[in-house]
């Protein structure tokens, strides 16, 4: 179990439990209750890149995924 999402296993389904307030955020559907997979971490603490809702993909920077509360699911 993760408690944010930079730290989530990759290919693992997650559920947002908490989001900071984020405009853009809040645009392109990431909210408390959106499912989400992380599909890459790259390496020397770049971008997450993960799958919302299995209808599309998003490369959110670490400073905020670490913001990002998930819940294994």
């Amino acid at each position: 179990m993760s408690n944010n999402l930079y730290s989530a296993n990759k290919r693992t389904k997650l559920q947002v439990t908490s989001v900071p307030m984020n405009a853009l955020l809040e645009s392109i559907g990431i909210r408390s209750g959106t499912r989400v997979r992380v599909q890459n971490r790259y390496a020397f603490g770049g971008p997450v890149l993960l799958r919302v809702e299995d209808a599309f993909s998003v490369a959110l920077g670490k400073e905020i995924a670490t913001q990002i509360g998930v819940l294994e699911i």
